[in-house]
């Protein structure tokens, strides 16, 4: 069994995660092309439940720690947040214009910063999720839906800058462990 000690390490394992589904996603290891390879058929299922577990456990612990005032608030903006008219095309835009950071130049969209990043992945709708991959290295967003309040969001969240934030934070043990054997 393994176990990550530090928000860092966890960090530093979603960003190995978040490399392996992007080099499947796009055949790097097989050549490239469609249809793409079974085994990079596999590795992106594999490394999504993965980041997904990753993701969660980063989400409760440092939401926790920031609640209680442990660690100063995050301000590094890791995505585009929409809170007003929000489509089911809301994702397929985000695809279009290349992942989060154009998103916030287009009207609608304000920047989301590390809290309500950890916030969205602690309450998106898992049937509405879905990803942008750029062909260039580390761009990589998570496209979430979720309400508040019965109010309708969407976020883009940018995996590496995520990952830059947290690693911008004070570690501190994450008092997770990974699954059983």
């Amino acid at each position: 069994m393994w176990k990550r000690a530090t928000w860092h390490e966890c960090a530093g394992e979603l960003e190995q995660v978040s490399r392996a589904f992007c080099d499947a996603y796009w055949g790097r290891r097989h050549g490239g092309g469609w249809p793409r390879h079974p085994e990079d058929e596999a590795a992106i299922v594999r490394t999504s439940i993965q980041g997904v577990q990753l993701l969660r456990s980063l989400a409760l612990a440092v939401r926790s720690e920031q609640d209680f005032g442990m660690i100063p608030p995050a301000v590094a903006v890791v995505g585009a947040l929409k809170t007003e008219n929000v489509t089911s095309a809301d994702a397929t835009e985000a695809k279009h214009k290349c992942g989060h950071a154009q998103l916030l130049t287009v009207e609608g969209y304000v920047p989301l910063n590390l809290r309500q990043a950890l916030n969205k992945i602690a309450h998106a709708d898992p049937q509405r999720a879905d990803y942008y991959v750029g062909p260039l290295d580390r761009v990589h967003d998570l496209l979430l839906y979720g309400a508040d309040r019965q109010r309708a969001w969407f976020a883009a969240v940018s995996i590496p800058k995520l990952v830059n934030a947290v690693r911008a934070l004070p570690d501190a043990a994450i008092g997770v462990d990974g699954p059983p054997n």
